[in-house]
């Protein structure tokens, strides 16, 4: 009999963490980890009973985020190294450390994403801290609260997706404004920087604390590597703005320092320009690996030419996170062998092309 997972959603969970262990120190149990999922054909759709809301009053409803946890965690299975997760989704993911500083955000029409309103005299500011009070923290715990409730023992919770300082910077001034701050202004960009990134890691510690008091611990982000303990896909968008010395003046301060905080981390690296910044990026003590996240031009089904990328981040002792095709995955673990590699589908539509994507895999090791 298998042994007794944490999380009652979950198959195989013991070996799965096995698995899961082996990637976040480079290696492997014979083939890479594997994000696998399936559409659950027990899963049967509900409608949210409340009141029409708009997406930023869904923000701070905590009814919302459980209806929606209770979704994610019933819509599919959880096959390989996928677990069963879920969490509060504010703001697109791309707010919260930009509303506690200070700020607002809307969402456009259009796309459904939160955008961040620019603050003209940001500058002229005091520089903002965390305040453990701010209304945007009392709803985000709440809603936290309210996501373990409805996910109980079946799945992980764990903190929202939070935004790294300089890119929050850059939507609350601008990115064209903030590419002329980093020449004229570059004090106060790095003031600013730092403290957003103070209120970063305080967010994070701050409803982290909260889930392990409800029982959880392990983490992830909007990524499928699960870790037992603090882990986030940090990141700077921003930096595809900039040339690598000043990647190295204003982004690998406060990346560091997040790093440092978390106990595992996976670098979104936003655009495959942001290779340029590859050797600064594995200096870094205690950065676990890269998430490849190319452009739509460099995307499937042009992922294999970037095989001398993903082995270049492998040749400095970083694991490789890659979302991609079975084919494409066959491939790459043909190239690079299972060791410090993660492999994320798309779902399948049954379990059994789930489970026969798994064996292909198993078969591309050499």
């Amino acid at each position: 009999m298998a042994e007794q997972g944490k999380y009652t959603l979950k198959e195989n969970e013991a070996e799965a963490r096995q698995r899961l262990r082996a990637f976040w120190t480079g290696e492997s149990l014979g083939r890479p980890a594997l994000c696998v999922r399936a559409k659950d054909p027990r899963y049967q759709p509900t409608d949210f009973d409340h009141p029409e809301l708009t997406p930023k009053q869904k923000d701070h409803c905590p009814e919302w985020h459980a209806y929606l946890a209770r979704r994610e965690l019933h819509e599919e299975l959880y096959l390989a190294e996928a677990m069963p997760k879920a969490r509060v989704r504010y703001g697109s993911g791309l707010t919260v450390v930009a509303a506690l500083a200070g700020g607002d955000y809307e969402y456009a029409e259009s796309t459904g994403t939160s955008w961040t309103h620019p603050i003209e005299d940001i500058y002229d500011r005091p520089l903002p801290a965390y305040d453990p009070q701010h209304p945007v923290m009392q709803s985000l715990r709440a809603s936290v609260n309210a996501v373990c409730d409805a996910a109980g023992s079946e799945g992980m919770v764990y903190p929202p997706n939070l935004l790294d300082g300089l890119t929050t910077l850059s939507n609350l001034r601008t990115s064209e404004l903030l590419c002329l701050d980093v020449v004229e202004r570059a004090d106060d960009v790095k003031a600013w920087s730092k403290a957003l990134t103070d209120i970063y890691i305080a967010c994070y510690e701050d409803l982290y604390q909260l889930c392990v008091s409800r029982g959880y611990g392990e983490t992830t982000s909007w990524l499928w590597a699960m870790a037992e303990g603090r882990m986030e896909a940090v990141q700077c968008d921003f930096a595809v703005m900039l040339s690598p010395a000043m990647f190295r003046e204003f982004v690998m301060g406060d990346l560091g320092r997040v790093i440092e905080y978390t106990d595992y981390s996976l670098y979104h690296l936003d655009g495959t320009c942001q290779m340029r910044f590859l050797d600064q990026l594995a200096s870094l003590e205690g950065l676990g690996g890269i998430q490849w996240n190319p452009e739509p031009s460099a995307a499937s089904p042009a992922l294999p030419k970037w095989i001398d990328a993903f082995r270049a981040i492998r040749d400095k002792g970083l694991s490789v996170y890659v979302s991609c095709t079975v084919e494409e995955g066959e491939q790459i673990t043909r190239e690079l062998g299972p060791d410090g590699l993660f492999l994320e589908f798309q779902p399948f539509e049954t379990r059994d092309a789930a489970e026969e994507a798994i064996r292909r895999i198993e078969r591309a090791v050499k």
